[in-house]
């Protein structure tokens, strides 16, 4: 039920734009990073279309990502291929669920390839751009499942 809301909420809301609701971030997030394709510059940029500040840091080599307000961030490197959404407020079901419904947009023309999990038993994803999306909890040290906390984590082959 809770996905059909979403599904409703998506096809009448133009963008999340402000949004402080953690699944909608989440879909920014997710959208702003697979659509990015692992470069800080695209990445910002795709976020900005919904509220997100981006800060570079390029002592530590990665662009912090922010959207206006919540409890959701990101981070992609300044060098091609990493890219990382993570939420405090939603756990790992929300997420997939957010994961989901991006892709049932369908105007990325990114789809899922193959489904799996990374050596830790994570879910992972391999999708047609070349990015892995890899599904796990938040924090310092990432668990496959979280209650509270939540990453997908994008990897995309240096280009």
């Amino acid at each position: 039920m809770k996905k059909l809301a979403l599904l409703a909420a998506l096809a009448t809301t133009p963008a999340f734009a402000q949004d402080p609701d953690p699944v909608y971030q989440m879909i920014d997030g997710i959208g702003g990073c697979l659509l990015g394709q692992g470069k800080a510059d695209t990445t910002a940029a795709e976020l900005a279309n919904y509220g997100w500040t981006a800060t570079a840091d390029a002592e530590m080599g990665v662009t912090d990502l922010m959207p206006a307000a919540g409890a959701t961030s990101g981070v992609v490197t300044n060098d091609v291929g990493y890219c990382r959404i993570e939420s405090s407020a939603i756990g790992t079901g929300d997420a997939e669920m957010a994961f989901d419904l991006f892709m049932m947009g369908g105007n990325s023309g990114i789809e899922v390839t193959e489904d799996g999990t990374d050596a830790d038993g994570c879910m992972q994803k391999t999708l047609s751009n070349g990015a892995v999306a890899t599904l796990s909890s938040g924090g310092q040290d990432p668990v496959c499942e979280g209650e509270g906390t939540a990453a997908w984590t994008f990897t995309f082959a240096a280009g």
